[in-house]
């Protein structure tokens, strides 16, 4: 479906404020249960802080790395952008490098500009030299407004998933806290969202069901974070996910033919994947600027079905 129905995915899955806090974690957070308020111990409380910070950000500086290291070969992603709200605007250079076990290199990039228009999203996109221009609905949590309790109904629903947390380091400018997510409230969460989203929606129950048997096959869910002791904002958010990987491509072992289940199994056992996040620039960043030509320019892609109209719903994710 394209880089930006990727990217369409994602936010759709995460309001705003919801995706500084977890990072590129695909968490659910717009929950309809309310959890009863519980004592927190002093690690958690601070993160209810840093939470709560992180939900009043408006714009920030982001830098995702990912990397799989394979028996075929080498990936690095990485992902440099800007993002910023009132009214939601994003712009971020992707650069895709594979080299294989012979030491050759193959590269993809793309740079995309998103504004938003009203209650769509503009969607600017180069590639292989070509800007076109994508035009797509906004999920209505991304274009509203939270109320002050709200805010502190979304923390809540967040701290109820962090299953524990732990200072792995300090320094006289950083802590280091080891967050560990429960999966099974995790996949509590995606059932009881897809269900308050549409729950006569076979398709979406369906992919619920296996993201939610995959999160229970993973188990719990353990990742750092550095945060600033002076603002109490997150500056870094690192990620190993190879096991996690592991444990999930374990539901499918089953259906892989016997003769190749070895190949995956010596594939996955000598893989590693890993995620960083690095953000700076809060409230900071500068309006977002499209170049004059890219509008003149960027064309909108034909639609598959011309009898339907390019913003119909069903092309989202």
């Amino acid at each position: 479906m394209g880089e930006f129905d990727s990217m369409v995915g994602f936010l759709r899955k995460l309001n705003w404020r919801g995706a500084l806090v977890w990072g590129l974690l695909l968490v659910a957070i717009n929950s309809s249960a309310v959890f009863a308020a519980e004592k927190l111990s002093p690690e958690k409380a601070y993160l209810s802080d840093v939470y709560k910070n992180m939900m009043d950000v408006t714009g920030l500086h982001y830098d995702v790395t990912v990397t799989a290291e394979t028996p075929m070969g080498e990936v690095e992603a990485a992902i440099n952008g800007e993002a910023r709200e009132k009214p939601l605007s994003l712009t971020h250079d992707i650069n895709i490098c594979y080299r294989d076990a012979l030491n050759q290199e193959k590269t993809l990039t793309l740079k995309q500009y998103i504004e938003q228009n009203q209650d769509d999203l503009v969607v600017y996109s180069l590639s292989n030299e070509t800007w076109t221009k994508q035009i797509r609905p906004i999920d209505p949590a991304l274009n509203k407004k939270l109320s002050a309790e709200e805010k502190n109904s979304d923390r809540m629903n967040m701290l109820h998933l962090v299953k524990a947390v732990k200072l792995k380091k300090e320094t006289p400018s950083y802590k280091y806290m080891e967050i560990t997510l429960d999966s099974i409230q995790l996949s509590d969460t995606v059932s009881a969202d897809a269900k308050l989203k549409n729950p006569q929606d076979k398709e979406l129950l369906s992919r619920a069901a296996i993201v939610r048997l995959g999160l229970l096959a993973v188990g719990d869910i353990k990742y750092t974070i550095k945060v600033d002791k002076a603002t109490k904002l997150v500056q870094e958010i690192d990620m190993d996910l190879t096991e996690p990987v592991r444990k999930g491509a374990g539901l499918f072992m089953d259906l892989i033919n016997p003769k190749d289940r070895a190949l995956v199994e010596d594939f996955l056992t000598n893989s590693t994947l890993k995620l960083q996040v690095v953000y700076s620039q809060y409230n900071q960043v500068a309006p977002m600027e499209i170049p004059q030509d890219v509008r003149d320019n960027a064309k909108e892609p034909e639609p598959a079905d011309k009898a339907t109209p390019a913003k119909s719903e069903h092309i989202l994710l």
